[in-house]
């Protein structure tokens, strides 16, 4: 090996380190509900594709109303997120990767169990800034769900207005523009 390919390779790692660090502080802010780092996993205006979950196809979002997303439909569950099987490639400044993930919701409840699973994967795309790798692009998706959906309330007001918000006809029309390595934010 030569220093030019040893360097090359530190490079790589040193970079699949810094998305996989970003990957870990996005389920670590979700489980803790710390929404100041969730937030600071994304660019300003990342690429959303929940469509599996929201039955809204991909969209341009505001990322501080993202989080405020996040936060009104999690904060009323404990949840518990795993990853694992990551995938990395990195381009300069630009990131691919794909993960699985188990996410498991619990909440007290007298309208049948307690329990809700998501057993799946995300892809994702980010983009470094001031050193700092941010999400431009994430999809999350499932091979299976189990348990009660009715854990979370979408009729909880602040949250139906939130979710009609973040997933406005404004936002899936800007969502259309999205392609692979178009989400550079």
């Amino acid at each position: 090996m030569t220093d030019d390919t040893i360097m090359a390779a530190m490079k790589r790692i040193v970079d699949e380190h810094g998305v996989k660090d970003t990957i870990l502080r996005f389920g670590r802010s979700l489980d803790l509900g710390d929404w100041p780092g969730y937030r600071s996993c994304f660019v300003d205006k990342p690429f959303i594709d929940f469509e599996r979950l929201t039955g809204a196809p991909t969209i341009l979002a505001d990322a501080d109303e993202f989080t405020e997303f996040a936060d009104l439909i999690l904060s009323p569950v404990r949840r518990h997120h795993t990853y694992s099987n990551y995938y990395i490639t990195t381009d300069g400044d630009h990131a691919g990767a794909w993960w699985n993930h188990t996410a498991r919701h619990w909440r007290q409840t007298d309208m049948g169990s307690a329990l809700y699973h998501q057993i799946g994967w995300y892809e994702a795309e980010f983009v470094r800034r001031d050193g700092v790798w941010r999400l431009s692009y994430i999809k999350h998706d499932f091979r299976w769900i189990e348990g009660n959906g009715a854990l979370f309330d979408m009729t909880e007001p602040a949250l139906a207005r939130c979710v009609a918000s973040v997933f406005s006809a404004e936002a899936i029309a800007a969502g259309k523009a999205w392609s692979p390595r178009k989400a550079k934010g």
